[in-house]
């Protein structure tokens, strides 16, 4: 877990793996040519289940991460959308996105640093 994220961050509780199947269902229909918003993906799920918890953008994320972390599905996310691509040039760029974000939030880090000195 995340220190000061711990909810966003904790394993996924059961209500959150009923989500899996159905998100991994749902992305793997998406393209570049057609991703889907994030808030499309939260609005149908919450339509459409019940499990307990309601889909946030936050919950989200936490259930992309993990079908990521698990090679389960080459999920893209870019200010697009989600879609899933098997093109190496686009997970290439996903993953140097994704390399780029924790290196800016490090940056963050050693800013903050200062201040303790």
């Amino acid at each position: 877990m995340i220190t000061n994220f711990e909810n966003e961050t904790c394993p996924l509780s059961d209500d959150e793996k009923h989500f899996i199947p159905l998100i991994i269902q749902g992305l793997s229909t998406k393209t570049k040519e057609n991703p889907i918003k994030s808030d499309d993906i939260c609005e149908k799920l919450n339509a459409k289940y019940n499990y307990g918890c309601k889909m946030t953008g936050a919950r989200l994320r936490k259930i992309t991460n993990f079908i990521r972390s698990e090679g389960i599905l080459p999920v893209i996310a870019t200010s697009n959308g989600y879609y899933c691509s098997y093109d190496k040039r686009e997970i290439e760029s996903q993953i140097k996105s994704l390399y780029e974000r924790a290196e800016a939030i490090t940056k963050s880090a050693d800013g903050l640093k200062k201040f303790l000195h």
